[in-house]
């Protein structure tokens, strides 16, 4: 089985792919959130991170997890094992690598690793506590890799930090330290890979730009695609994971396309795909992603395929499934981050599993879960 194992440091964070597997436990089907409720609080997606985020129903933000870069934004850079209050009057908030951020009435702020200018503060200095970018009319943080990408309130799309790829959505490779608008508009939802973007409209259009080396961004070549391009219509959904797509069809039907080492795109196989091909499974409501690894909302239950190593699929004694699996648990809300996954529930009862070398789970050790386990949450 071709598998990728990615391993290093990446700005002071160790990982690497190690074999564990998980238990399930079940509890019964829940309607999936819509957006609106999405953003009401509780677990924030916080994609390719070892750090969590949590927003209260009275607008507190609070963290869990990895500090390194001052991404918890406490004035320091030691990592939380315990949740630890961050912010008040907030009103929605998000994450991309290494860093936080979050809306307090419009404005964007944020705190973190800044090599690149992620931060949109006008400059590239790291920073341990959060700084108002001055951004106004925010309406939400999407995240990125080494980038940043909001929605304002008119519906562009704008975004910060590195551009090698084109990845930024501005149509040259330069980096940027403070929010530029892309000119996309009308958009609904923006969601990361490596070195590359995609950006999904209110009606249902798919845009992509950026690296596409294993086929991700399912223009059915292996190239970096510099200027945003139109890639497909009729979309509900989509999830980016670290080299891999996951989108839902109008319809409901699932399709994926990237690298698929570890099984990710559900199709029964290990072969990476550069088109986006039906896995066969509908009814899905929603798609997220780990690094290697994706996870729906069918019928209320999370579904997963591909890496498992650290139980963040939630299939029991399944290292790396090829097709998409019932995990039994059922959930309306999934939060990724880079091995591990929360799964939350209409009254806020929240499960995570998955990787915890940094505390990310918020249960106050640092053991890995092989098994969905209740979190308190703050």
């Amino acid at each position: 089985m071709k598998k990728l194992i990615l391993a290093g440091v990446l700005a002071g964070t160790s990982f690497a792919v190690s074999a564990d597997f998980i238990i399930q436990q079940r509890v019964a089907p829940i309607e999936a959130e819509t957006e609106a409720s999405v953003s009401s609080g509780g677990i924030i997606q916080c994609d390719f991170n070892h750090h969590s985020l949590y927003l209260k129903e009275d607008k507190t933000l609070w963290g869990v997890g990895y500090n390194g870069q001052g991404q918890l934004g406490l004035g320091h850079t030691t990592t939380q094992p315990s949740w630890v209050h961050l912010a008040d009057d907030v009103d929605s908030a998000g994450c991309s690598y290494l860093t936080s951020l979050f809306v307090r009435a419009g404005t964007i702020w944020s705190t973190g690793y800044n090599q690149f200018g992620q931060l949109g503060l006008g400059h590239n200095i790291e920073q341990a506590s959060f700084q108002n970018t001055g951004v106004n009319d925010v309406a939400s943080i999407e995240g990125g890799y080494y980038t940043s990408n909001i929605i304002k309130t008119d519906g562009t799309a704008w975004s910060s930090g590195r551009n090698n790829a084109g990845q930024l959505g501005l149509g040259d490779t330069t980096n940027r330290s403070s929010f530029q608008n892309t000119g996309i508009g009308d958009v609904k939802k923006v969601v990361s890979g490596l070195e590359s973007t995609s950006y999904l409209k209110n009606d249902g259009t798919l845009l992509s730009v950026g690296i596409s080396h294993y086929g991700q961004l399912g223009l059915s070549n292996e190239s970096t695609v510099f200027s945003v391009t139109q890639v497909a219509t009729g979309i509900k959904d989509i999830a980016r994971g670290m080299s891999h797509s996951i989108l839902i069809k109008n319809d409901g039907s699932v399709w994926s396309a990237g690298y698929n080492g570890s099984g990710q795109l559900g199709l029964g196989n290990y072969l990476s795909k550069n088109v986006f091909t039906d896995t066969g499974v509908t009814g899905a409501s929603t798609a997220y992603a780990t690094a290697f690894s994706s996870s729906i909302i069918k019928d209320g239950v999370i579904w997963s395929a591909g890496d498992n190593s650290y139980g963040q699929a939630g299939l029991s004694g399944d290292l790396s499934p090829s097709l998409f699996k019932n995990t039994g648990l059922g959930a309306n809300k999934v939060a990724a981050g880079f091995y591990h996954i929360f799964a939350q529930q209409a009254d806020k009862t929240l499960f995570t599993a998955g990787r915890n070398h940094n505390y990310q789970l918020g249960l106050g050790t640092n053991s890995n879960q092989v098994t969905f386990t209740e979190v308190t949450p703050p």
